[in-house]
């Protein structure tokens, strides 16, 4: 009993020594004196170093610098060649295709003569008429006035003796040659013509075609007997007046020269002339395809002996040469640490070794979202390489920060 007594006192003891160490020191009271609280200390956290940032790693695909480019005709007309076939290398300035142009070269031709004509008639404008032309107009009217006055005198009493003379001396070397034709070949004047036989004697038939001969000129004689005897007509009048008519203007325009106005109107029209030929020559150009640059044929849809259709593409032409990586999947988490200029490595899935390169550009307009972030394009130009690059190859682009 003791003993446990003595145990309870002593854990009692115990307790009330932790509860008095426990007990909050009393503040300042009425009649105590202040005492000061002392302030905790704040220990501070260690700051966790963060790497800094060295590349950007985006998805990305190869795509032509420039679009492909499609030829096509500007004419419609028979192809006549194709040099070409897709996936052939080609020169810049070589003849990919041509067509018919033979109407063309004949259009130019046209379009040079008309040029020709007008260039020298504005050059005989800037020089005054020479007395050798105004005799010439001053004869030619005289003579025209001379025919109109004739034939509305009407035909003279000597015009229709000459007339019937001639007529007569027709008919008698008719007669002749009938008489020397029955002599050569046999016939007898009061033999019918239907007796008459022609025999294979060269003699003979020469004369039978003498005797035709001089029916002829008989006939024409006669002709022109009649026509003496008749008034001219009113069409043979009118056509003798407007003779005059003109040959009058001619000798009144060399007379005065050729005005200002003249000469702005020929001056006009070598400058239409000028484009007509200008015009002929690009049209002739156009009968032929040639390649702008040193590029890849991607495709042909033109034939021999087909007829082109202008407008319609014929041959789509690629410039592998200059060929760059678009980024896919780049979000706008990354976009501001892009820098243009900045290096970059591709690795392209289907060729081993990586290619370096620059960022060429960064594209303003956001090409879609993935998830919650917009995307955006960056175009990263190779440096130049012996490795085949194909537009559509993909690969991996790491782009350096700083």
């Amino acid at each position: 009993m003791g003993s446990r007594s003595a145990l309870r006192a002593l854990i009692a003891g115990l307790i009330f020594s932790l509860a008095a160490c426990s007990a909050p020191i009393p503040g300042p009271g009425p009649g105590l004196p202040g005492a000061a609280t002392p302030s905790a200390t704040v220990a501070p956290l260690p700051t966790r170093a963060l790497a800094p940032r060295t590349t950007i790693v985006a998805e990305g695909a190869l795509a032509l610098a420039t679009p492909p480019i499609q030829l096509s005709f500007d004419v419609s007309a028979r192809v006549v060649t194709v040099n070409v076939a897709p996936g052939q290398r080609v020169k810049a300035g070589a003849v990919l295709a041509e067509v018919d142009d033979s109407q063309l070269r004949n259009a130019l031709q046209q379009a040079q003569e008309q040029l020709a004509l007008a260039e020298a008639q504005a050059r005989q404008s800037q020089a005054p008429a020479s007395r050798s032309d105004l005799d010439n107009a001053r004869a030619a009217l005289n003579a025209a006035l001379a025919r109109y006055e004739e034939l509305k005198r009407g035909p003279s009493a000597t015009e229709i003796e000459q007339a019937l003379r001639n007529w007569n001396q027709a008919r008698n070397q008719l007669y002749a040659a009938q008489i020397a034709r029955d002599v050569e070949c046999g016939w007898s004047a009061a033999q019918p013509e239907s007796e008459k036989v022609t025999p294979n004697d060269p003699d003979c038939k020469y004369a039978q075609h003498n005797v035709a001969s001089a029916e002829q000129n008989e006939r024409a004689a006669y002709l022109r007997y009649q026509d003496a005897q008749r008034p001219p007509s009113q069409a043979r009048l009118a056509q003798a007046n407007a003779d005059v008519v003109a040959a009058q203007a001619n000798l009144a325009k060399l007379e005065a020269g050729v005005t200002e106005e003249q000469r702005r109107v020929l001056a006009l029209q070598v400058e239409q002339s000028r484009v007509a030929v200008a015009r002929a020559e690009r049209n002739l150009s156009k009968a032929r395809l040639v390649s702008p640059c040193d590029c890849t044929v991607q495709s042909v849809s033109i034939a021999p002996g087909a007829i082109a259709a202008p407008g319609t593409p014929a041959i789509t032409l690629l410039q592998l040469d200059d060929i760059r990586l678009r980024t896919t999947n780049l979000t706008e988490r990354d976009i501001a640490d892009v820098k243009v200029g900045a290096p970059a490595l591709v690795r392209l899935r289907a060729i081993q070794a990586p290619l370096a390169g620059r960022v060429r550009a960064i594209l303003p307009q956001s090409s879609g979202t993935l998830g919650a972030d917009a995307l955006f394009t960056v175009i990263v130009e190779l440096d130049p390489t012996n490795e085949l690059l194909l537009p559509g190859m993909t690969g991996q682009v790491e782009i350096a920060v700083n």
